[in-house]
């Protein structure tokens, strides 16, 4: 009788992995067909195994290439936590301090950026813009086609004004870009070849590449851009070769990998092995990071680390106008990885491999999807519902965490939630036995509920052992 229990575990469990690939195969391909994606490929991991991986499409429209395991796509912005893994192994190596000022090593930035460290480039709490949003490259693309130096880039970023004083709010920006620039002073050789040594070589990715137009990279994918005549100028409609920009952009610290899905799995693998860093390393790149106040922020190097549905998640995004976007997806606490590569700015999003992760992990499914349940505990929803609809102003202290990280929060999104006008109660779950740590506390429960707006939101609160709140998820829309 054991063994009959035994074995139909065993068949249950095969049959829900099955589910599961067919579901991540129809979310690929029901993507792509809405979207029109040339190509995509993806991998999904757990504790070193693959459990999925798929390539679909083409590579090459022009030349009708497929895409498969060798194709070698840009991630775009994904490359800043190489780029973050290259800065904490010089920390380790003592070749510079995550608290030295920028102008130690850009002694022609402007007085401004004095008080710039390290740390606040890593962690986008520089104050610096991004570059790359200053011009609406639909009307013009004169910065990216013109400036064909890494010296001319930092000029733009000298001549515009910070959005904020150094580690006081968080912006993403250039910052990973300018740490490229620092790795060069400090090294005294190209950015690319530092990291070839440092990392691409000690974890063998022979796959991995600083991307240039003009280096023969064997396999490389060729990216697209959708095309609206309406919104850009332009004689092509619908599907076409992405925009062009200068060389030395290709390859910036902040934008600049080309890899393979297998490759960029070596990678993250690497990180959560420790091949590659040190446990203090590691804890500052999968952990949140914090402002000079204290204040907790999502920023960490290399990462975007929020809590989710009561998981630990560490995700990362990339879109190019040249032609590309992709995602990646972590429970560190599991080593589960979802990478989604594709060569169409636009053709993958963190939605999309949220879906895929809950594939595998139910609680990770969207809220809009649960039923409605009986609320047990109206006087703790009541609450809630007074902390949201204050969060804007000074809301009343005595309902939350002391660790409560109000600045995971921008001034827009506190102004959105604060507009909630009731409280749709959703789920409770009890959580003390998973050993659910969020800033070193531990947390007891959980409450979903649905935020009741002009367009609903969801949201799930993070709750003590004294029923304070310690954190809300980033509202999730229908």
């Amino acid at each position: 009788m054991k063994k009959a229990l035994v074995f139909l575990a065993f068949l249950i469990i095969c049959a829900s992995t099955a589910n599961s690939q067919q579901g991540t195969d129809y979310i690929i391909r029901e993507r792509m067909a809405s979207n029109n994606v040339p190509g995509m490929a993806y991998i999904i991991a757990r504790n070193g195994e693959i459990i999925k991986e798929g390539y679909y499409g083409k590579s090459n429209l022009e030349l009708n290439t497929d895409i498969s395991d060798e194709s070698v796509f840009a991630i775009a912005s994904m490359s800043k936590t190489y780029t973050a893994a290259a800065v904490l192994l010089m920390a380790e190596r003592e070749l510079l301090s995550l608290d030295d000022p920028v102008r130690k090593y850009i002694p022609e930035a402007p007085n401004s950026w004095d008080l710039i460290t390290i740390k606040h480039l890593l962690t986008h709490s520089s104050g610096l813009v991004d570059d790359w949003g200053l011009y609406d490259w639909n009307t013009s693309n004169a910065l990216f086609l013109s400036t064909q130096t890494d010296s001319a880039f930092l000029e733009v970023l000298f001549a515009e004004k910070l959005k904020f004083a150094p580690g006081t709010d968080i912006y993403y920006s250039s910052g990973p870009f300018v740490l490229g620039v620092v790795i060069e002073r400090i090294t005294g050789e190209y950015y690319g070849a530092y990291l070839q040594k440092a990392i691409f070589d000690v974890l063998s990715l022979k796959e991995t590449w600083v991307d240039d137009p003009y280096r023969i990279i064997p396999n490389r994918v060729s990216g697209y851009f959708s095309y609206d005549t309406s919104e850009i100028d332009t004689r092509v409609s619908g599907i076409g070769n992405g925009i062009l920009i200068a060389p030395v952009s290709y390859g910036r610290a902040d934008v600049g990998i080309r890899t393979t899905a297998r490759d960029l799995l070596k990678f993250y693998q690497g990180l959560l092995n420790g091949d590659l860093l040190n446990e203090a390393s590691m804890k500052i790149m999968f952990s949140p990071s914090t402002l000079d106040d204290g204040g907790f922020i999502p920023t960490a190097p290399g990462w975007m680390n929020w809590p989710l549905a009561g998981k630990i998640v560490c995700e990362h995004s990339g879109g190019f106008r040249t032609g590309f976007s992709s995602q990646a997806f972590v429970i560190p606490k599991d080593k589960f990885i979802v990478i989604l590569l594709s060569n169409l700015h636009g053709g993958v999003n963190f939605s999309m491999a949220q879906k895929i992760a809950s594939q595998y992990y139910p609680d990770l499914e969207p809220l809009s999807k649960k039923p409605h349940r009986t609320d047990e505990n109206p006087q703790l929803t009541t609450q809630h519902l007074r902390f949201l609809k204050e969060l804007d102003s000074i809301p009343d202290l005595t309902m939350v965490n002391e660790v409560f990280p109000f600045s995971y929060y921008s001034q827009n999104l506190r102004s959105r939630i604060a507009n909630t006008q009731s409280l749709q109660y959703l789920d409770e779950k009890n959580v003390e036995e998973e050993d659910l740590i969020l800033f070193e506390v531990s947390i007891h429960k959980l409450r979903q509920y649905q935020l009741l707006q002009d367009k609903p939101l969801y949201t799930t609160v993070y709750l003590d052992q004294n029923d304070k709140l310690v954190f809300m998820d980033y509202p999730e829309t229908e």
